[in-house]
């Protein structure tokens, strides 16, 4: 997830305005002077931005003793981050097992709950999020039994089900918080309940913090996608990144791990210029030279251009989830896409159908988006 700081809780608040200038573009901006001599410039490449900066700690709080960011001015902090994840090397990261990816088909709904139907979901597969698997206040799974998991979400016996990672920064943080034995437990759990694949937790990169910050993310990301895989359970690899040496070093990291299969991105929450994003995911596809299966959530505008450059590619559709709750209906527009309006239910009434058929609607419109880019 790379967040837009003005809805993140940040000391030196942004102005919306002056977002776009924190952007990194290599191809416009030269490089901030105070990044020359900083110690970490080879594994951050340097900020390129419009904003006058000198470096990245212009975005210092400047107050260590409540500090929560990992930033050198704050030396007991950024020490024990330092010492949690190993360094800011992926190259550190143990490589996982290389395990046998499931089958995935282009789109599958996202279902956040078993309220408000009465029949299980029958689709191919669903998505589930990572985070309702474990008591958020224990810590202890939720589920190790498949019918128990299916029978909280209402999901059908033949129905694949996978997890996805991505959310907020509360339940990412929790999820880390719980340390590697306590979330090796739950990954164990998940593989008895019949999960066949998670999207790894997207820790956010925040355009106003020091890149410290980033580089802490980055690594926890490998980190936890490790352990998926070292536990059984395939695992999509989320490679967040603000700039493109951030996705050079992505890149590095999956052409030395041919055990990744399948990697991650999320696009709903971005802040802007998603073409970029979109330009470095193809590089990143491209550079690596081997079948890569794309997961992603949002950004649907783009299948085309990604299609070029990944062998397989699964939409996670929250969108039909949320619209049915919300009583609405997708329907087909003259121009092949695909619109909402409202539905209108009886009091009480469950939402089995409706969720089905609009499932069904995006589902058809995915694989004419598929059919086109195949072409």
């Amino acid at each position: 997830m790379l967040t837009d700081p003005k809805t993140q809780p940040s000391p030196k608040p942004v102005r919306p305005s002056y977002v776009r200038r924190l952007w990194h573009e290599s191809r416009h901006n030269t490089m901030t002077l105070g990044c020359h001599i900083c110690p970490d410039k080879e594994l951050c490449g340097g900020l390129q931005v419009r904003a006058a900066l000198m470096d990245c700690t212009r975005f210092c709080c400047d107050n260590p003793t409540e500090c929560d960011q990992v930033c050198r001015k704050n030396p007991v902090g950024f020490v024990e981050r330092v010492r949690e994840i190993g360094g800011f090397d992926l190259n550190t990261v143990p490589h996982g097992k290389a395990l046998d990816p499931p089958f995935l088909p282009a789109s599958l709904p996202v279902v956040f709950h078993g309220k408000r139907r009465s029949i299980p979901i029958a689709t191919e597969a669903v998505a589930l999020p990572l985070y309702a698997m474990f008591n958020r206040r224990t810590g202890e799974p939720r589920f190790w039994s498949g019918s128990a998991l299916r029978a909280a979400f209402l999901i059908a016996p033949e129905t694949t089900i996978l997890l996805t990672g991505t959310d907020q920064d509360p339940p990412l943080e929790r999820w880390w918080s719980l340390g590697e034995s306590g979330r090796r437990r739950i990954i164990r759990a998940l593989i008895g309940a019949g999960v066949v694949l998670a999207t790894v937790p997207n820790y956010s990169l925040i355009l106003n913090r020091p890149r410290w910050d980033d580089l802490y993310a980055i690594k926890r990301i490998g980190l936890v996608h490790y352990e998926f895989l070292d536990e059984g359970l395939p695992g999509a690899l989320h490679i967040n990144g603000r700039t493109d040496t951030d996705f050079r070093r992505w890149t590095d990291y999956l052409i030395k791990r041919p055990e990744i299969t399948h990697i991650a991105y999320e696009f709903r929450t971005m802040s802007g210029r998603q073409e970029t994003h979109v330009e470095w995911l193809v590089g990143v596809a491209r550079a690596v030279g081997r079948r890569l299966h794309l997961i992603v959530r949002g950004g649907t505008q783009y299948f085309l251009p990604l299609s070029t450059a990944f062998t397989n590619i699964t939409f996670l559709d929250t969108t039909v989830f949320m619209k049915t709750v919300n009583r609405q209906r997708a329907y087909r527009t003259r121009d092949g896409g695909v619109h909402w309006k409202r539905h209108r239910t009886k009091e009480g009434a469950p939402l089995d159908k409706l969720l089905s058929e609009n499932a069904d609607t995006r589902a058809q419109w995915l694989s004419e988006l598929a059919a086109k880019a195949a072409k």
